[in-house]
């Protein structure tokens, strides 16, 4: 680690201690050369989700995103605040234990909407509606069809 005071390489480790929660550990240091002691951290990086639009442009994958569309189609209905945030937590975690760090936006609508379905049938129409770019009443009847040979 380079010494923040001389620019030294040399240094060396005089106490570490973990987070309470596990995922940072913070370490005091001491340079060799200057006699400087300062602190680092040591944090895992989390992987990061790329996703791949329509227009074949890429761009960051945002929990918050998914956590907006879902709050759009669900105005009015009852679908909670912390319903939306566990949809989008859920698609993330799956998305990494898969090892999907590539992912198509049609594959995160088609997991938003599954998990929509089960918590408010007229949220799910909606998302859909505007995420399969309905183009006219056919494509709602189609939907309520398939709704109802489901249930």
């Amino acid at each position: 680690m380079k010494c923040p005071q001389c620019g030294s390489f040399k240094d060396k480790v005089v106490d570490s201690r973990q987070s309470k929660d596990g995922t940072v550990i913070r370490r005091r240091r001491e340079c060799l050369e200057c006699g400087y002691r300062f602190t680092t951290y040591e944090r895992f990086e989390e992987e990061k989700i790329i996703v791949k639009k329509k227009n074949g442009s890429t761009e960051p994958f945002y929990k918050e995103k998914i956590i907006n569309g879902i709050r759009l189609a669900s105005k009015n209905r009852p679908v909670s605040e912390k319903q939306m945030e566990e949809i989008a937590d859920e698609i993330e975690k799956y998305l990494i234990e898969e090892g999907k760090l590539v992912v198509e936006s049609t594959e995160i609508g088609d997991l938003v909407q599954e998990r929509l379905k089960k918590i408010d049938v007229i949220s799910y129409i909606r998302f859909k509606s505007v995420y399969n770019e309905f183009k006219d009443l056919r494509d709602f009847e189609q939907t309520l069809k398939e709704i109802e040979n489901i249930e």
